[in-house]
């Protein structure tokens, strides 16, 4: 069973630039040119599991004011045999926060997503320049697991930046007109995913590069929760 480990990430700036995909609506993000800066962090080397994400339900006893759609891939409360080392997913932002909270970490903002992904060289690719499919879980048929590839690290080692699951960033968007404080938002997500859609219509898949997101609108927590996406987290630290 994988367990998590953390790299340090020192304090450093670059110049942050993002695309963004979008079906409908303006993206209201900052896309750069912008400096930013970075660090100091731990970053997580995996994905959660979904070993993990048991765990830290056994010891915070939380469960989510909405729980439909909330780990349905499991059986009996808990994860099927052989898929403890998968990244959990069907976990909204919400739900991913609860986590991080509970180990005194969070979400990574956009910018430190980035950062992790391309390092100081500003790969566009966790391994390089280079588009290279076999480096990442693109395309197939399911998820692996979170320490699969390892020839397709990020410069500061972390796994599965590009494919297997999306990423859940810590940004969360209140896009509304004056009075209606929750009736549009969204959040960002990053990195692809292993599954491909079928139409240009749904969000897309595949191999994503680092400077690219996805703005995903929430919809309610039952539909807040996906079975593409996952979550890494970090901490900081002095």
């Amino acid at each position: 069973m994988i367990k998590q480990q953390t790299v340090r990430v020192e304090r450093a700036g670059y110049i942050y630039r993002v695309m963004h995909r979008i079906m409908e609506g303006d993206c209201q993000m900052e896309h750069g040119p912008l400096y930013v800066e970075i660090g100091p962090l731990e970053a997580d080397k995996y994905c959660v599991t979904n070993a993990m994400y048991y765990e830290f339900l056994q010891e915070s006893g939380y469960r989510p004011a909405n729980p439909e759609n909330f780990l349905k891939h499991w059986e009996n409360g808990r994860y099927k045999a052989g898929e403890e080392d998968l990244p959990v997913v069907n976990v909204s932002q919400d739900d991913a926060r609860a986590y991080a909270a509970h180990y005194g970490k969070r979400l990574p903002t956009e910018a430190e997503w980035q950062y992790l992904a391309g390092g100081p060289q500003k790969l566009l690719w966790p391994w390089g320049n280079e588009k290279d499919y076999d480096k990442c879980n693109v395309y197939t048929e399911g998820l692996v697991p979170v320490d699969a590839h390892p020839e397709g690290v990020s410069p500061f080692g972390l796994y599965n930046m590009c494919g297997n699951v999306w990423e859940f960033t810590d940004e969360c968007i209140h896009d509304h007109a004056p009075g209606h404080d929750d009736d549009h938002r969204f959040i960002l997500l990053r990195g692809g995913s292993y599954h491909l859609a079928p139409h240009y219509w749904h969000a897309e898949g595949g191999a994503i590069m680092n400077n690219s997101h996805l703005k995903v609108h929430l919809l309610g927590a039952a539909m807040d929760r996906y079975e593409t996406v996952g979550f890494r987290c970090v901490k900081e630290v002095e």
